[in-house]
């Protein structure tokens, strides 16, 4: 039970430096476009603000807030998950690749704040106060509160990212033959990242979604929202490693096919657990008809013209990775592991969209120019924010991530041919 450091070695671009060159000029050249985007993003959402369309920009606002930090946060919780599972299986780039888009951390924390400049236009009991509710639904007790939670949860993200990548932590993840456990200072901080995050965006899905219909209650619905949250970061950490496995070229590795093997694994599970909790708080509230229950439902699944996008929610989110993804082949498959988990991510924007908009604008579906450019403005700056995190990722893959799976592969393989879905 002792580790071996000595075959841990630092990652870097001398096994193959062509490639790795390319690849760092390749993510450099994203600079410009993403930079593109969020001038875009923020010309689209004050020319709305001048035009009168205070509403649609705001809601677009809040969807894409709610998509893009989920990712981000979420993916560090994977990171953590990682860590408590001992899951070693691609070196140090797993984690790192978790660990990608944290710096959009922070940054939704101060965007944030900005949701109180349109709080007139997003939360119907600022100007309707609801009587029974007033002591937990008021301004200042909202931000207060969640502002407070999304700090806390900040600064444990980023003590544990610290941590994570020490030297002592990217031994530890290099050397998969043994069972020593991770470093202690990420045994004590994984755990309360992954409860902090739960805890959090509960409370986010309680005030920031379930708040817009205010008369609404569910027991379940931060459990639900926080498992969509995790289900994007895994999509959005697989579509990122097809990308860098095309890219990088041979020897990285995002190349091998164990490593796409357990992604998909990973997003074939936990697409059944989220489309579980879908159902687990649909029977519960069909079978009990209460009116004040049931109006929400009845709004996204079963009255158009929001039916059609819920059921496509359904079908992007959990219908093709489960039948898709059910066999070994698909999961090993870069190119259909990358479809599958691009069309995830429209999904899972998609369910923000339904879960926020019909609340404010129940009669028709507001999707044009404004939301359009809203949504460009996220993407460019979460791409920004997420650069010096891909080139970590890059250097995690060459060499010591690919010493890493081929000791997992030869010490392990039958844990390969026997654990999880299909086969």
């Amino acid at each position: 039970m002792t580790s071996h450091p000595e075959t841990f070695r630092q990652p870097g671009p001398a096994a193959g430096a062509a490639p790795f060159a390319a690849q760092q000029s390749a993510l450099e050249g994203l600079r410009m476009p993403a930079g593109a985007l969020v001038v875009v993003g923020v010309l689209g959402f004050a020319a709305a603000l001048a035009l009168g369309d205070r509403a649609r920009a705001w809601q677009a606002f809040l969807v894409n807030l709610l998509y893009f930090m989920g990712i981000a946060q979420a993916a560090v919780a994977g990171s953590a998950a990682f860590y408590l599972t001992q899951g070693r299986w691609a070196g140090t780039a797993h984690f790192r690749l978790a660990e990608a888009f944290a710096n959009f951390i922070p940054v939704g924390f101060v965007l944030f704040w900005g949701l109180y400049f349109g709080r007139r236009e997003l939360f119907p009991w600022v100007l309707h106060p609801v009587p029974d509710k007033a002591a937990w639904l008021n301004v200042p007790f909202l931000f207060t509160r969640d502002g407070l939670a999304l700090a806390v949860l900040t600064v444990l993200s980023f003590y544990f990212l610290r941590l994570s990548r020490a030297q002592e932590a990217a031994r530890w993840s290099a050397s998969p033959q043994d069972i020593v456990l991770p470093p202690a200072g990420i045994r004590r901080l994984a755990p309360a990242v992954a409860i902090c995050y739960v805890v959090v965006y509960t409370l986010l899905a309680f005030d920031l979604v379930m708040s817009l219909a205010p008369l609404w209650r569910s027991t379940l619905f931060g459990w639900y929202f926080v498992a969509g949250s995790f289900w994007s970061a895994l999509v959005a950490m697989s579509f990122t490693a097809v990308l860098l496995g095309r890219y990088l070229g041979p020897g990285s590795v995002f190349e091998q096919r164990r490593v796409f093997h357990d992604l998909g694994k990973l997003i074939f599970a936990f697409s059944i657990f989220w489309v579980y909790l879908v159902f687990a708080q649909y029977i519960v509230i069909w079978y009990g008809d209460i009116p004040v229950e049931t109006f929400f439902i009845i709004r996204r699944a079963n009255l158009m013209p929001w039916a059609a996008l819920a059921w496509t929610v359904l079908l992007l989110v959990w219908g093709l990775p489960f039948f898709v993804l059910l066999g070994r082949k698909p999961k090993e498959t870069p190119a259909i592991l990358g479809t599958i988990c691009l069309l995830g991510l429209v999904g899972i924007w998609l369910e923000r969209y339904v879960l926020v908009v019909p609340s404010l604008s129940p009669e028709t579906v507001p999707f044009g120019w404004v939301e359009l450019a809203v949504s460009a403005g996220f993407l460019g700056l979460f791409t920004l924010c997420a650069l010096p995190g891909l080139r970590r990722v890059c250097e995690a893959a060459w060499p010591a991530g690919i010493e890493a799976g081929e000791r997992v592969e030869a010490a392990a393989p039958e844990a390969h041919l026997g654990a999880g879905a299909g086969r």
